[in-house]
């Protein structure tokens, strides 16, 4: 029989979900898994994916982005062979999002009962640790990620554009250093961003160049702004046209080193986390991610 380990982080997301364990055992008994269930509250997520990754051909992962960084960081570290499935159970899911899974967690269950085909995934090296796919910098982000699937899904852009205006009295500029091979970037910044998806802070075509197999980072730097320009750009990110604004600095490389003047917290998947200067890199496909056969990104 095959082995498999699902990791459930009970505090992913911000409103009561039904247990999933059940579901998942079924779904995995039905394709001959026999199952361990792990619980982390996202702080040892990591050192319970490299203990799985010891016998697991399979490790599902149930929580949020900051989750699956933590056990994708887990997996490249001890090279694991294992295949790695999604549930969304997180508040902003952006790496189910790019996957174009659903975010139904129902739904997405009853996917690990299909045919699977693989995906070898990049991810994010930086000071020596991974991500999946964030490294985002400044204020701006934050009035993002904040709006509800809820208020989202009712007011739609406009939800959008009230956090990003409300954003703007109360966000500080900061000065960012970029330097890759294919350019230099030293410039006073609202929002700065390196990832490997499309969907950023619940924005699903924030980055539609990007792709987590591409084996390229993706990074724009943003600078301040009016509020007339605070509004294009959120309406440009919105239509996925945000690395075409005046306003949006977009390159693509595989590497980079990255400096602030004065930040102390950055977002690493979703999760906040102390900034430090740092070298980035792309690792590619180095983790292989299970998605229905017949499933197009």
């Amino acid at each position: 029989m095959k082995k498999a380990a699902l990791i459930i982080n009970r505090k992913s997301g911000k409103k009561k979900k039904p247990p999933v364990e059940y579901g998942v055992l079924r779904a995995l008994h039905g394709q001959n898994y026999e199952v361990e269930v792990l619980y982390t509250d996202g702080s040892d997520a990591k050192e319970l994916a490299m203990e799985a990754s010891r016998y697991a051909e399979l490790i599902v992962s149930s929580g949020g982005d900051g989750t699956i960084g933590e056990i994708m960081d887990g997996m490249v570290e001890c090279g694991s062979e294992a295949a790695l499935s999604i549930l969304p159970a997180g508040t902003v899911n952006d790496y189910t999002r790019a996957l174009g899974l659903p975010l139904d967690m129902n739904e997405a269950i009853r996917n690990l009962s299909k045919p699977q085909k693989t995906i070898e995934a990049d991810v994010i090296r930086f000071n020596g640790r991974h991500a999946a796919y964030l490294i985002a910098l400044g204020d701006f982000m934050e009035s993002f990620t904040s709006v509800s699937s809820k208020v989202k899904n009712r007011f739609g852009i406009l939800a959008y554009l009230y956090a990003g205006l409300h954003a703007l009295f109360t966000m500080k500029n900061y000065r960012v250093k970029i330097d890759a091979d294919e350019e230099k970037v030293m410039s006073d910044s609202i929002l700065t961003i390196v990832a490997n998806t499309s969907s950023v802070g619940s924005f699903d075509q924030l980055l539609p160049e990007a792709r987590i197999d591409d084996n390229h980072l993706h990074v724009i730097n943003i600078v301040p702004s009016t509020p007339k320009e605070i509004v294009e750009i959120i309406i440009a990110a919105f239509r996925g046209r945000l690395t075409g604004h005046s306003n949006v600095h977009y390159m693509r490389t595989k590497k980079l080193f990255l400096d602030t003047d004065r930040l102390e917290v950055m977002d690493v998947d979703g999760d906040a986390e102390d900034f430090s200067a740092m070298d980035i890199e792309v690792v590619p496909a180095c983790v292989r991610i299970n998605v229905p056969e017949g499933h197009a990104e």
